[in-house]
């Protein structure tokens, strides 16, 4: 039997086999592609170029695929975000920079490449106490402007199409913490100043904890997962051990599944990069549902591995590596990581294809058509 493809995302976060795997394209900040390999996509697949517009979201330089892409790919996903809040601290520098609604400075080196936050409005400080949070203006939770319209354009969506609703929220505590204070800065406060590290966060779950109660409260009967984003884990290993997470940071990411799991009904994905075997089971304890983008070439991170010990409690949203599969490999080679995907994710429910991160400039056509075209047929096929 077909399924809708609501429903094969469903199933599939329920632990159930659905009748192919869902594809995911452009759902998330960080399944996008940048815009020269989808030009190249486009002239591939003999489409005319579009206009679509540059976000940057998820701090990359990416564009959203249209409807048509998505439909001649099948896609099961369609991501929405909140809006831009009506009072805002934001505004645009010269030389491509902006200054976020947080306060911090972002910079991009070239035309073509991503942001970067350079530059937190806590970082300058040398020897921060407690108080200098109150220091900064904060984002105000509740503004309308974050969902005005929201409920209305998700109603059209399900009413016009049987896909899956994913509602994209700001990123969580450890990130925009890093954001407001500084990278280094903020690893150095965990371990030396812990006081005003913990007042940091707990002011940033204030404000995301604020965000998606006004959100959720708007739509969460509407979507179908509710995604949220804290890079915890490099390469190579976790920002931090466990015991540190345990005493710095799992608190603050608990209240924040606790608020979302209290106002939809959805399941928890979580976007983390790098290498986070070693948190999973303290995520899960935080009400974390689906891993995305399970960077399968970071150290821990065999996805086979992860089924076995995480698989009952957790899905898993992602999988394709755009490191060196999908940027150097051949379609071959993209076809046979989809189909040990599916196999090592995906049996028994619960998987979501999707690239593990943004698909860049240097990926070749051929191979995201390999990707996506694989997904959607027999993926159970032997290698």
């Amino acid at each position: 039997m077909t399924l809708t493809h609501r429903e094969r995302v469903i199933l599939a976060l329920n632990h159930e086999e659905t009748d192919r795997v869902p594809i995911d394209f452009g759902g998330g900040p960080a399944t996008q592609i940048h815009p020269t390999a989808y030009s190249n996509l486009l002239a591939m697949l003999g489409f005319e170029e579009e206009n679509q517009a540059v976000s940057h979201r998820g701090e990359g330089q990416v564009v959203a695929p249209s409807e048509r892409v998505l439909q001649h790919f099948d896609v099961d996903v369609r991501g929405f975000y909140t809006g831009e809040p009506d009072v805002s601290i934001y505004r645009p520098l010269e030389g491509s920079a902006y200054i976020d609604e947080w306060g911090a400075r972002w910079e991009k080196a070239f035309t073509l490449a991503p942001y970067i936050n350079v530059l937190g409005p806590l970082q300058h400080l040398t020897d921060p106490v407690p108080a200098d949070v109150d220091s900064i203006p904060w984002p105000v939770p509740d503004d309308p402007g974050r969902v005005r319209g929201l409920r209305a354009r998700m109603e059209a969506m399900r009413s016009d199409t049987d896909c899956a609703i994913v509602l994209n929220l700001p990123n969580s505590t450890f990130a925009l913490s890093q954001r407001v204070r500084g990278f280094g800065e903020l690893l150095e406060d965990l371990l030396l100043n812990q006081a005003f590290a913990e007042a940091l966060q707990e002011r940033i779950t204030d404000v995301i904890c604020g965000i998606a109660t006004l959100a959720l409260q708007e739509v969460g009967d509407l979507i179908d997962g509710v995604s949220i984003a804290d890079d915890m884990g490099t390469q190579t290993q976790s920002y931090m051990s466990p015991d540190l997470y345990r005493s710095m940071l799992k608190k603050h990411h608990a209240r924040f599944g606790e608020v979302l799991h209290a106002n939809t009904r959805a399941p928890v994905i979580m976007h983390s990069d790098g290498s986070i075997r070693q948190l999973i089971p303290d995520l899960i304890d935080c009400g974390v549902n689906v891993i995305n983008p399970v960077q399968v070439n970071a150290e821990g991170m065999d996805p086979e591995k992860l089924k076995q010990d995480f698989g009952r409690d957790l899905c898993f949203w992602g999988g394709i590596d755009t490191q060196q599969v999908l940027p150097f490999g051949t379609p071959e080679d993209v076809a046979n990581a989809v189909r040990g995907r599916h196999r090592d994710l995906g049996r028994g429910g619960g998987y979501v294809l999707a690239s593990v991160h943004n698909i860049q400039s240097e990926v070749p056509p051929e191979n995201i058509i390999a990707m996506f075209e694989t997904a959607m047929s027999d993926v159970t096929a032997p290698v």
